[in-house]
């Protein structure tokens, strides 16, 4: 198995463009940081009317990851995360997820990320995470 097929098949349930129940997130950096737009569709909902606190942990999880791998091409995995749901999130509201490097030493970043609503600037969540970088030849 090749280093680009085991990262990427394009099916990763957030990020893979043929996944069809997808997320189909899209990347862009700005500055050091990577973010993710989106809007989340009522069939992630948790509470009635209300995003599912897995599916936030899940956005900002995957723009953590994907981070290294897009600006350094180092693919990583959480070994860690941590999230803190702020407030709740309504479906459709469109919202921006925001991840950066906090530190990083040798092969382990050690990664921060939130997801802000687009309509007033308000923190959603907050996560922070530890990823360690893969060797794709030991697997």
């Amino acid at each position: 198995m090749t280093y680009r097929e085991w990262v990427n098949d394009s099916y990763c349930f957030a990020c893979g463009e043929k996944n069809p129940i997808g997320m189909h997130l899209h990347f862009e950096t700005t500055g050091e940081k990577l973010q993710a737009k989106y809007v989340f569709p009522k069939e992630l909902q948790g509470y009635s009317n209300t995003v599912h606190g897995g599916m936030i942990s899940l956005l900002l999880d995957e723009v953590m990851v994907n981070l290294p791998w897009l600006k350094l091409k180092e693919p990583v995995v959480s070994a860690d995360i941590r999230v803190k749901l702020k407030r709740p999130l309504k479906i459709g509201e469109p919202v921006t997820a925001q991840a950066w490097v906090d530190k990083q030493k040798r092969n382990i970043y050690r990664m921060k990320s939130r997801l802000i609503r687009d309509s007033d600037g308000a923190v959603v969540a907050e996560a922070e995470a530890v990823c360690f970088k893969i060797n794709i030849e030991k697997i």
